[in-house]
């Protein structure tokens, strides 16, 4: 899996650990809860070969619940996950991402040394 997936793979394990969590304040009890994603890449930005995003350009998932629950309790429950996941907050609202330093070791100074 290459770091993009492992992106995707975290969005739904954040996801399914707040359904897990917070299943019983909602009064919402589920046999099975599993996350589908899919993005769109486009690997011509990270190559440089045209002028597209290097990342994702969209990000897609359909939650599949097994419940008795009814549905309107049910979408409360999901806008209540897509709200409070992490994961799910740090992709869809901008983060100030900055390099903090950069660290050279030097092969030939620490033979010498």
């Amino acid at each position: 899996m290459n770091p993009v997936e492992l992106l995707l793979t975290a969005l739904g394990a954040c996801q399914a650990i707040v359904a897990r969590a917070y299943a019983r304040q909602f009064d919402i009890a589920f046999d099975d809860f599993r996350v589908e994603i899919a993005g769109d890449l486009d690997t011509d930005g990270f190559m440089h070969k045209s002028d597209v995003r290097s990342g994702y350009s969209d990000i897609r998932y359909t939650i599949h619940i097994e419940t008795d629950a009814p549905r309107e309790k049910v979408a409360e429950f999901i806008a209540f996950i897509e709200k409070t996941c992490p994961v799910g907050d740090t992709i869809a609202n901008p983060v100030n991402l900055k390099l903090d330093d950069f660290v050279i070791n030097n092969k030939k100074q620490a033979a010498a040394g």
